[in-house]
């Protein structure tokens, strides 16, 4: 109970406790979800997600079509109904991009986020416009939080463990609602909607809606499918751009190559086409995959043996990318917070080098940007990785700990946990912080080369990918042989 003696007193979190248990929430199964179901709810929230950023958000000012009439890769104004009027040409929102990966270069919406809308999940001008950067942003906070000790909270603890999700929910709520004003605020839908106009508050709350879904389809995949939604949300976002760049018949890479081979045209053009899909990207994008499906490969074996039966050995994997691709989701979640700020402030400068080149042209167009933008991803992937690691449990006393519990040692070492964590600081922390380093790099590399779906979204997708695909083969497994069950410790 509260109030006893040498009880730490509770954290002032439970505050909003009543808050808390209001919300609603996905049950957690009574029962082990089989296999053949967790396939089928994936696909479900992952249907759910595509439709979604499918339907615009009403509100938005529909405007003329335009095209590429000189093929030089800008795409210009039509009158499309004869008026004498270029309507859309008046927004001043060149170049335009296709948006939504439709086939249709739309003027309604700004591409607000650039390239960091593969990381976020991020359709621009549909109800998935904030993608998962409301749950990312209020993860990162009650991480900080926790690990700073501000709160007091114990995430060993049951209860503080279901505080700490439930105020996490309610804040990623606060931060959608916040997200979507100053999108608003910043002038995405048009200087014309003001924040507190009719139109302005319906933009809003169709942005909170869309945010709460994901919130939930995540809740869903986390306790009914395989791995997380934010993760799935990301890699299928990112599949679909890379599918629809590499064949889509009108500016697709391989359509294109296969036209200008059977016209005996210039196929050294192909590899550096500007503002399109070209031969540079798709190169780069098969490099990169398999660059990460290497790297996930790569592990240290630390020795183990059971206190009480000698003979019974083991080994604990590190693996090189000990936090996978967590700390570049986390730095770019960081860097779509800053451009938010800085359009709201009129200040692009904050997040010019915050924003990769994509490309070679624009690398060479001003390769100092592209210089201290690769520093500040690396550095930020680096000081995450090393946050993440002590603030979920995969620390060195952590992990020490755990072993130490489940009665295990390290060969040639009396069993003592402070021994363990020093051993295992010494590569735990090494991988943890040159792993970051090493994907905050290759994640910039990737960007600069012009990889399909952004460098960074081929990179996190990779890895989540292949994380999936270990995760479902050990439910699999799992599915089989039942007993196995106990080793997976179910």
């Amino acid at each position: 109970m509260d109030g006893e003696m040498g009880q730490k007193p509770r954290s002032k979190l439970y505050a909003l406790d009543p808050i808390v248990r209001r919300l609603p929430e996905v049950a957690v199964p009574k029962r082990r979800v089989s296999f053949k179901e967790r396939f089928i709810w994936t696909g479900i929230a992952l249907i759910v997600f595509f439709l979604m950023s499918q339907v615009p958000l009403y509100g938005i000012a529909q405007r003329e079509p335009f095209v590429d009439t000189n093929g030089n890769g800008a795409f210009d104004f039509i009158d499309v109904n004869g008026n004498g009027v270029m309507d859309a040409g008046e927004t001043a929102l060149e170049p335009f991009t296709d948006l939504n990966n439709n086939g249709v270069w739309d003027a309604g919406a700004q591409n607000f986020f650039g390239q960091l809308r593969y990381v976020l999940a991020s359709h621009a001008g549909s109800l998935m416009e904030l993608g998962i950067g409301p749950i990312v942003t209020a993860g990162i906070v009650m991480q900080l939080l926790v690990g700073s000790k501000i709160i007091g909270l114990n995430l060993s603890e049951s209860g503080d463990r279901a505080l700490f999700t439930g105020v996490q929910k309610f804040l990623a709520v606060i931060m959608a609602i916040f997200e979507g004003a100053m999108l608003v605020l910043a002038g995405n839908y048009g200087k014309s909607v003001g924040l507190l106009s009719p139109a302005g508050i319906l933009l809003v709350l169709q942005l909170t809606l869309g945010a709460i879904v994901v919130i939930y389809l995540d809740e869903v995949v986390s306790k009914y499918g395989f791995g997380s939604g934010v993760s799935l949300f990301i890699a299928g976002g990112v599949a679909m751009t890379v599918v629809w760049e590499a064949l889509n018949p009108a500016t697709g890479v391989i359509p294109n190559l296969i036209g200008t081979v059977l016209s005996n045209g210039d196929v050294i053009g192909d590899f550096f086409r500007p503002h399109l899909p070209n031969m540079m990207g798709l190169i780069a994008t098969i490099l990169i995959f398999f660059i990460v499906v290497y790297a996930e490969s790569m592990r240290i074996e630390i020795p183990l043996a059971y206190g009480k039966f000698g003979g019974v050995r083991g080994r604990y994997p590190i693996r090189f990318l000990y936090t996978s691709n967590i700390p570049v989701i986390l730095a770019m979640t960081v860097f779509a917070n800053l451009k938010i700020f800085a359009a709201i402030l009129h200040a692009p400068w904050l997040s010019y080098y915050t924003d990769a080149p994509n490309g070679l042209a624009q690398v060479a167009a001003d390769p100092i940007r592209a210089v201290v933008y690769m520093a500040i991803l690396v550095l930020a992937s680096m000081g995450f990785a090393y946050l993440w690691v002590h603030m979920t449990g995969m620390g060195p006393a952590d992990v020490a700990r755990q072993l130490d519990q489940s009665g295990m040692l390290i060969p040639g070492f009396r069993r003592d946990v402070r021994v363990m964590e020093w051993v295992l600081s010494r590569y735990i922390m090494t991988a943890a912080l040159l792993g970051g380093a090493f994907v905050g790099f290759l994640s910039a590399g990737a960007d600069f080369l012009g990889a399909l779906g952004s460098g960074t979204g081929i990179l996190l997708t990779v890895g989540i990918m292949y994380n999936l695909y270990q995760e479902i083969a050990k439910e699999q497994v799992a599915e089989m042989f039942p007993a196995i069950r106990r080793l997976f410790g179910e």
